[in-house]
């Protein structure tokens, strides 16, 4: 149960897609108030998000806190 990969550089604007390839639900949600989320996401499920700006944007999974990623928005 973790993100893979737990970094990821991406370009401002780009699709950031995950896909959950486990048999347990998951989220990726933004640790910021109000900050986006995927929505649960079962087994097979994509959840997308398009980043506006530069900088680290940090995430976890709801269900599991100790997931943790990181995206480098260039």
């Amino acid at each position: 149960m973790a993100f893979d990969p737990a970094a990821l550089e991406v370009e401002r604007g780009d699709t950031v897609v995950w896909i959950n390839r486990d048999i347990v639900p998951h989220t990726a949600t933004d640790t910021l108030p109000n900050g986006w989320d995927t929505g649960t996401l079962t087994q097979g499920q994509t959840g997308r998000f398009v980043p506006r700006r530069r900088g680290e944007v940090k995430y976890f999974c709801r269900f599991h806190p100790t997931m943790q990623g990181k995206l480098i928005i260039r």
